[in-house]
């Protein structure tokens, strides 16, 4: 397995051999990424098993499109936005699953507080905020004071002048709504340019 990066040279030879459908070039362009594109989708599935899947997934769809690979673009980038893009699917797949959705939300809630800069995440959380946008205006007022401002039920009624059954009840409706977009849209977000800037129009 080559664990050096090929000089620019070689690498295009290697994506132009792989677009003649060479399988030498397309095992060696295997050897070359297949660690880092696993490490990747590991870190934003947090499952080797799944991240193993994706990854032979994104090689298995080099192989089928490799007439229309563009040599003369970065390969180990479009490599990255294809994994990310595979893992987004993923996630669209198993948030149909309630508790699955349950931990996504609580995923969601936890890297709110993180630095990291995370492509998924910060689609994540922007597909998160646009869900509470789109609440009635009393419903994302409590669920906002409930969430940010960290006030408890009774805080929030005596505030609003309204029953604490309201305000459990407007944040019960509001939560299932974000999870719901969440789970429909957070997995599809912007289909990830790759393919469009990557390959050649057919």
């Amino acid at each position: 397995m080559h664990t050096d990066q090929p000089d620019t040279t070689e690498h295009n030879e290697l994506l132009i051999k792989l677009r003649k459908g060479d399988q030498l070039a397309f095992a060696e362009i295997y050897n070359l990424y297949r660690g880092k594109m696993y490490t990747y989708a590991c870190n934003l599935c947090k499952s080797t098993e799944t991240a193993e899947e994706i990854v032979q997934e994104v090689f298995i769809r080099i192989w089928q499109k490799k007439e229309q690979i563009n040599t003369e673009m970065n390969f180990a980038a479009y490599l990255k936005k294809v994994t990310l893009n595979h893992v987004l699917n993923h996630l669209k797949k198993v948030a149909r699953d309630r508790r699955l959705q349950e931990e996504l939300f609580i995923y969601i809630d936890a890297i709110r507080n993180t630095t990291e800069d995370n492509l998924l995440e910060k689609e994540l959380l922007k597909t998160h905020d646009q869900a509470i946008a789109l609440l009635p205006p009393q419903k994302k007022l409590i669920y906002q004071m409930s969430r940010n401002e960290e006030m408890t039920h009774e805080q929030i009624a005596e505030k609003l002048n309204i029953s604490k059954n309201t305000v459990k009840n407007h944040i019960v409706e509001a939560t299932k709504f974000i999870r719901s977009y969440v789970s429909k849209h957070g997995s599809i977000i912007c289909f990830i340019v790759a393919s469009s800037n990557y390959f050649r129009p057919n």
